[in-house]
């Protein structure tokens, strides 16, 4: 990526976009649903990259045992000098816990990182569909099969994606990124920059879909 063209083409799935096309609307508040060791490197990355962050946990002391996680997370980076104490503080403090998945409502895009069946997935991005706005992303862990099926009766199917990340969160250079059968080029073009705002290199899978 570079500064002239810092989203790279997504062919084969989409027609290039147009010169003069406006820069896709930017994620800035992320939720995460779940908070093991991804779902904390994730939230710790973002924070430290400037973006809002809620991470979400059924178990209020999962989330407290997330939060503790998260605090070595940067005490780590400090110690090799990789950020500041004071932006290490502030960087925590843009990241918040909920066990009520109600709390999404205000998040541009929502992670789940829970390893589960994929009817309890569909359940939970059906009920996010319901609380968060029209047009914020549901990423999904879930393999190029199961994302499939996270479609059917989702709300809004084309901001569905997959977006996979590698432990350590914070060292790897790599996020993957599948494009399912309805994901929608606005849908991708969004996670491709938010994906360049984490200052980390797409993976891009998914089925060619592109129409010559």
């Amino acid at each position: 990526m570079t500064a002239a063209n810092p989203i790279p083409s997504l062919n084969p799935w989409f027609p290039p976009v147009p010169a003069g096309t406006p820069p896709p609307k930017p994620l800035r508040a992320i939720g995460l649903i779940g908070s093991g060791k991804i779902a904390t490197g994730i939230a710790q990355w973002c924070a430290t990259k400037g973006l809002g962050v809620i991470m979400h946990d059924s178990e209020a002391g999962t989330l407290t045992q997330g939060v503790e996680i998260i605090r070595g997370l940067f005490r780590a980076a400090e110690e090799r000098h990789e950020i500041t104490h004071a932006a290490a503080h502030k960087a925590m403090g843009g990241i918040g816990i909920t066990t009520s998945a109600e709390d999404m409502e205000f998040c541009d895009m929502v992670i789940e990182t829970v390893m589960e069946d994929a009817a309890s997935k569909r359940a939970r991005f059906i009920a996010l569909g319901r609380v968060m706005p029209k047009d914020a992303v549901l990423a999904s862990c879930a393999s190029e099969s199961g994302l499939e099926e996270l479609f059917t009766g989702t709300i809004e199917p084309g901001r569905v994606i997959g977006l996979g990340f590698f432990d350590p969160v914070g060292a790897s250079r790599q996020i993957q990124m599948i494009i399912g059968s309805q994901t929608t080029h606005e849908t991708a073009l969004r996670v491709m920059a938010f994906i360049a705002t984490l200052d980390k290199t797409p993976v891009v899978n998914g089925k060619a879909r592109r129409t010559p």
